[in-house]
C-alpha cells in the first residue's frame, strides 16, 4: 500500500489507514502545534501503514507527544501500544475507564475475541502501555497543544469509556455519530453489542449545543458540521423505532436489518459501495440497539 497524506489545514493532516487492504475505513488524523497529537491508531494490523502515514507527513516519530484515541475498541486503538513502542516520547491519553484495560490487556483482548471473534484475530492482539505514560482524562479534561487545545467531552452510548475530542469549533467524534460515508453524503448509527441509545442521544445533543464547524470521522473522513447532527440524531432515532417495531413483531436480526435496507435511504449503497465489512457491522448495530431495547423493556 501507499498512503496518500490529505491536508486539511496548516494544522492537520489525515490519511486513509487501509487496515487490510479495506479502503475508507479508517482515518487517522495528525493535530500539528507546539505539540503533536496523533489522534487514533487503528489496529495492530496495521501498524506499518500507521508508521508509513506519519513519517510521510515529514513528522518523526520521536516527535510526536500524545497519541489520543476516542475509544480502546480494536480498529481504533488496538495499534497503540505498538505505536507507542515506536513514539517514546509520547504519552497516551485514555478514559478512565480504559486506562486499566490498555495496562493490562488480557481483560480487553479477551472481551475482544468474544465479540469479534474472527475480526480480532485479523485486527491481531494490541500490546500493554505502561501505566507511567498514560494519562487519564476526565470529562472536561484540556490538553494544552500550542496556539491550540484538545478538550474531552465524555459521549458514552457508543461505549462507556468513548471521548469526543473538540479542538476549537472542531470535533474528533470516533464512533459517537456513527460511520459517515461521505460518497453517500449520510452517516449510520453503529453500535457495539453493549449498547446505550439514550445515552448516544444524549451525546448527539452534547455536541450538538457547541456550535461545531467542523466533524472529523473515524469512519470516515472530515465533514462539515452544518446539518449533520440533526440527520444523524434522526438516523439513531428511527433505527430505534424500526427495532423497536420488529422486536414487538418477533422479527430476528436479519429480518430487520432487510427493512433497514429498504426504507433507510442511501444505506444499501453503503453495502456496494464498502465490500465486506458494512453489512455485518450494520447488522452488528441492529443487534446492539435490540440488545438495549430488551434490556429497556425488562426494566419497565
Amino acid at each position: 500500500m501507499t498512503v496518500e497524506i490529505n491536508q486539511h489545514n496548516s494544522k492537520l493532516f489525515w490519511f486513509d489507514l487501509e487496515p487490510n487492504d479495506e479502503k475508507e475505513f479508517i482515518t487517522i488524523y495528525i493535530l500539528v502545534d507546539d505539540k503533536i497529537t496523533l489522534i487514533e491508531t487503528g489496529p495492530a494490523c496495521s501498524h506499518n501503514n500507521l508508521v508509513e502515514g506519519i513519517t510521510k507527513t515529514g513528522i518523526n516519530l520521536s516527535d510526536i507527544d500524545y497519541i489520543v484515541p476516542t475509544h480502546i475498541h480494536l480498529d481504533h486503538f488496538g495499534g497503540g501500544g505498538h505505536i507507542m513502542e515506536r513514539c517514546q516520547n509520547a504519552k497516551a491519553v485514555v478514559h478512565p475507564k480504559a486506562v486499566s484495560h490498555v495496562s493490562n490487556i488480557e481483560k480487553w483482548w479477551s472481551g475482544s475475541l468474544a465479540f469479534l471473534g474472527e475480526v480480532a484475530e485479523l485486527y491481531r492482539k494490541p500490546l500493554e502501555i505502561p501505566e507511567s505514560r498514560i494519562i487519564s482524562a476526565e470529562n472536561g479534561f484540556k490538553l494544552e497543544l500550542g496556539l491550540s487545545s484538545l478538550k474531552a467531552l465524555h459521549t458514552p452510548g457508543h461505549a462507556p469509556h468513548h471521548i469526543t475530542w473538540i479542538n476549537d469549533k472542531s470535533a474528533f467524534v470516533g464512533d459517537s455519530l456513527g460511520l459517515w460515508y461521505p460518497k453517500i453524503g449520510k452517516a449510520f448509527p453503529v453500535t457495539p453489542g453493549y449498547y446505550r441509545h439514550d445515552l448516544a442521544i444524549q451525546s448527539i445533543s452534547l455536541m450538538s449545543e457547541l456550535e461545531l464547524d467542523e466533524l472529523f470521522y473515524t469512519h470516515f473522513g472530515p465533514r462539515m458540521s452544518e446539518g449533520a447532527l440533526k440527520q444523524t440524531l434522526n438516523e439513531f432515532k428511527d433505527w430505534m423505532r424500526i427495532v423497536e417495531d420488529g422486536i414487538e413483531q418477533n422479527l430476528n436480526s436479519q429480518e430487520i436489518l432487510d427493512i433497514l435496507f429498504l426504507t433507510q435511504d442511501g444505506l444499501k449503497l453503503t453495502d456496494i459501495k464498502h465490500g465486506i465489512h458494512q453489512r455485518n457491522t450494520h447488522l452488528g448495530s441492529v443487534e446492539g440497539m435490540m440488545n438495549w431495547a430488551m434490556r429497556n423493556n425488562e426494566t419497565k
